[in-house]
Order: C-alpha cells, then sequence, then structure tokens
C-alpha cells in the first residue's frame, strides 16, 4: 500500500516512530548485526542505544525526522530541554514513501548546539537546524552531513568490518521463569527515578536489559539467568552458549534463583561481570556451554563468593558501577 499523499499534522507522531524503525533496521543492516539496537521502556529523551559489538560501546541516539521538506531542506527543531548529553548522537531524516531520504544528518548533541540557530517557542528555549538532500561545503553542517546508504559509519561501522564479522547467534527462546526473571530485575531497577532501561531489538546478543544512568550516560549491559529449586534440589547448573558469548566492561549477568513451591526468588543473586564469566565456569566446553553449579542455599565458598549480592542491595549495586 502505498501513501496517497503527505503526512497529516494528526499524523506526525506515527511518522516519526516509521523514520525510527526504518532507522533502526538500517543500522542493523548496514552494520551486518555489528550494531545492536536496545529501545527505551520509557521515553526519557533518548529514543535508542545502539550497542556496537566491536568495542562493547553504548551509543545513545535521538532520532528527528520531517516528512517533507521547506524550500528543499529539512527544517529540524529540537527542545534544548531534550539535549542533555552531548556526546549522544542527534539523527535527523527524511521520511519518503517506502524509506527515507538520501541523506542524514549524524552529529554529536553538543555540536548541535554549538551549530545550531538557537531561539524561543514561547518560554521554551530550541535550537533548530537545515539541511538539503544535496549538501553543499557551506552548509555549517556539512561535516556531519552522510549518505543514507552509508550511515552506519558514522556510527565506527565501515563495510569492511561489517561484512567481515559473523553475526551473532540469537539466545535460545526462554523460559516463563526465566521471563519472571527478566520481570524481576526490570522492576527493581525501575524504582530509581535516575535510570532509563532499554531492551534490544532484535533480541541478538548477551545483554539483554541496559541500564543508562542518567546524570553520569553511562551505560551497563545486562543478562539476567533464572533458575528454579526446591528444597530436595537446591542445586542448579548455570549455563550460557559459547558461541554467543561476548564479554565486554560494559556487560553483566544477574542470577536469580526462582523457590518452586513457594513462589519466590531467593533472597540472594549472583551479579557477575562478563569479563570474569569464564572464571567461574568449569575449565572446559561441555557440548558447546560454558557453565557453573550454584547452590543459593548453601554457604558460597571460593570463586562464587564475591559475586553473591542480596536481591534487595541488587539496584544500588548497578547504581554503582553506572557511577563509577
Amino acid at each position: 500500500m502505498q501513501l496517497t499523499g503527505p503526512w497529516t499534522s494528526d499524523e506526525l507522531s506515527a511518522s516519526g516512530q516509521v523514520f525510527e524503525f526504518r532507522l533502526w533496521a538500517l543500522l542493523t543492516e548496514q552494520s551486518r548485526g555489528q550494531l545492536h539496537i536496545f529501545l527505551p521502556l520509557t521515553d526519557r529523551g533518548i529514543d535508542a542505544l545502539a550497542h556496537r559489538m566491536s568495542d562493547g560501546r553504548y551509543i545513545s541516539i535521538q532520532a528527528k525526522s520531517r516528512s517533507v521538506l521547506d524550500q528543499g531542506e529539512v527544517h529540524v527543531v529540537v527542545w534544548a530541554e531534550s539535549l542533555k548529553d552531548d556526546n549522544a548522537l542527534l539523527v535527523c531524516g527524511l521520511v519518503t514513501e517506502g524509506g527515507l531520504g538520501p541523506t542524514m544528518l549524524v552529529i554529536p548533541e553538543g555540536a548541535f548546539k554549538r551549530l545550531a540557530e538557537a531561539s524561543h517557542d514561547g518560554d521554551r528555549p530550541i535550537y533548530s537546524a537545515r539541511f538539503g538532500m544535496h549538501p553543499r561545503q557551506q552548509s555549517r553542517f556539512y561535516d556531519f552531513l552522510v549518505p543514507t546508504e552509508r550511515l552506519a559509519e558514522r556510527f565506527g561501522i565501515s563495510p569492511t568490518v561489517a561484512a567481515a564479522q559473523p553475526v551473532a547467534e540469537r539466545p535460545m527462546w526462554r523460559s516463563d521463569v526465566g521471563f519472571l526473571g527478566e520481570a524481576k530485575v526490570t522492576l527493581l531497577l525501575a524504582e530509581t527515578g535516575d535510570l532509563n532501561l532499554f531492551r534490544p531489538f532484535p533480541d541478538l546478543e548477551t545483554a539483554e536489559l541496559v541500564a543508562l544512568q542518567m546524570d553520569s550516560r553511562r551505560a551497563l549491559g545486562i543478562q539476567v539467568k533464572t533458575r528454579s529449586i526446591d528444597a530436595s534440589h537446591s542445586a542448579t547448573t548455570v549455563n550460557i552458549r559459547a558461541l554467543s558469548f561476548r564479554p565486554a566492561p560494559s556487560t553483566y549477568f544477574v542470577i536469580l534463583a526462582w523457590l518452586r513451591g513457594e513462589d519466590r526468588f531467593h533472597e540472594d543473586c549472583l551479579l557477575i561481570p562478563s569479563v570474569e564469566f569464564r572464571d567461574v565456569c568449569q575449565p572446559e566446553e561441555v557440548n558447546g556451554q560454558l557453565k557453573f553449579e550454584w547452590d543459593p542455599t548453601a554457604q558460597v565458598r571460593g570463586r562464587l563468593l564475591r559475586y553473591r549480592t542480596p536481591l534487595s542491595a541488587l539496584r544500588f549495586e548497578i547504581l554503582s558501577r553506572l557511577r563509577g
């Protein structure tokens, strides 16, 4: 089905959503999966995080679009109060019928504030910028304009690197108890007011939840593993697929125990940096799995002791790592 005309004023929110999802798909395609997109669970100014697999960096993105040109140019207007992270990337472009315009503006928010025109809409400060689909060097934004087909390069992914990297293997389908664990950790972290939480789109990698600290702008990826135990079987095996494991300083494992029959989580969990995960596992892979045994009801000794964390303190421990 084709559009029968330009987007109307009542459809601006929908056109913005169309731009964002085309943008996320384009970054995933051009990077061959080396940029993993995480979308926010609440709208707090950042539209997505792009996880760059080559170095583990999380790149904050704010997306702005227009569906029509104003005198041959995209006219972008941004509330000043929404530009809170000078290192976040502002990505602006044109929504066209079935795609995106040929040129995109990809610029750090700090540079955008320096180059854009500052004014007011009523009593609210704004920044505005204009750029054409066929950029000329006299444009103040020329250095930040990129052909749409080369968008991923502005995120540090060259065509050569994208072609050489294998696509990460999709994680196995999660059980109901696994979903309970993810929901529990999400709830615990959401109860603090200074974290913005993101989920992957699509779910391709080790991290399945990312917490962005609103002040420091540091991001931490979290993989939640939940194991079900009971009084007669309190020991459990924690395992991950070695092929899809991508350790990084910015990624942690949170491991929970669900007590069958009591319908609750054990009061302790494990918080393990992904770069140390192999250290707690058995020396050799077993059927392509990294694994270790854990009994949350027993006195912890040895290599797991340093990672044991009261579930009630998990939020504090995550925040302390994000605040440095």
